[in-house]
């Protein structure tokens, strides 16, 4: 190998460095968010039948996390653990409590379903229904990252370089969001149909898609997260009347409700097509 070649190459494998290194963290962790509504369908609404597919998505779901969680100290796991085990107070340990409760949620779940217990709706069934909810926009919210695809576009000269790494992590990084938001709604119409209440999924559906859409407004626009309602109670409620009311936030909404729906008819139909018998 030439030098000059050597040296292209020594370059671009940089400038991917530079470019994966920096959106990894974000990456990792908006996947997180997106599995943990889907996680927590299976345990609300429907389990796969696939016991080796429940249990790789947890295990993604536990990588991601711990990818993730590296956005909260700029980059070294130890040092993000570290940090995590001696805070005592904010965001970090609030962080560590929802995981190690949610392990401990999905385990006591896991046994209890091996067991053939059911999960009726009882009050810790609506508990985890209303963190499905506010969880559920984080899995859409993926889509509106494509703004971060066309910044790590720029930022590499190579075609060959944005074709064969770039182009399939975000297509992977997207279609994982998405996924999870489409089988999460899908869990919901089989939990309804079981229950013979299958004429409100329709009107459901719709309902989580309006949500959805100004939840994303509120996480791309507002700033704010899902844990906000715990982390920044007063700042939240004091912000979102005046926010939600102008014609800027109401269509961009409704555009949003719009692209959501569209996708996730297209995405339900392809699904469920399938599964049709032709005969």
């Amino acid at each position: 190998m030439s030098p000059y070649l050597l040296f292209q190459v020594s370059g671009l494998t940089q400038e991917l460095y530079q470019v994966i290194a920096g959106d990894i963290g974000r990456i990792a962790w908006n996947i997180y968010l997106a599995l943990v509504p889907l996680t927590l369908s299976f345990y609300l609404f429907n389990k796969p039948r696939s016991r080796s597919v429940v249990w790789m998505i947890y295990i993604i779901l536990g990588l991601s996390f711990i990818v993730g969680i590296k956005k909260y100290s700029n980059g070294d796991i130890l040092r993000s653990v570290t940090e995590i085990l001696r805070s005592l107070s904010g965001s970090s340990a609030i962080f560590l409590i929802i995981a190690i409760g949610a392990i401990a949620i999905l385990m006591t779940l896991d046994i209890r379903s091996r067991l053939g217990q059911p999960n009726n709706r009882s009050i810790s069934w609506w508990l985890g229904l209303l963190v499905f909810i506010f969880f559920l926009p984080n899995a859409p919210y993926i889509l509106t990252d494509i703004i971060h695809f066309y910044d790590a576009v720029r930022s590499i000269q190579s075609v060959w370089a944005i074709t064969l790494v770039i182009v399939p992590i975000y297509i992977i990084f997207i279609g994982t969001g998405w996924f999870a938001y489409v089988f999460s709604l899908l869990s919901i119409g089989k939990y309804l149909l079981k229950n013979h209440l299958d004429r409100y999924t329709n009107i459901s559906e719709i309902i989580l898609h309006f949500l959805c859409a100004i939840g994303i407004y509120i996480g791309r626009f507002l700033r704010f997260n899902s844990w906000s309602l715990i982390t920044a109670p007063r700042e939240l409620i004091s912000v979102l009347p005046e926010e939600l009311v102008g014609k800027f936030p109401l269509v961009v909404i409704l555009i949003t409700f719009l692209i959501i729906m569209t996708f996730y008819s297209i995405s339900k139909f392809a699904i469920e097509r399938p599964l049709v018998d032709p005969s």
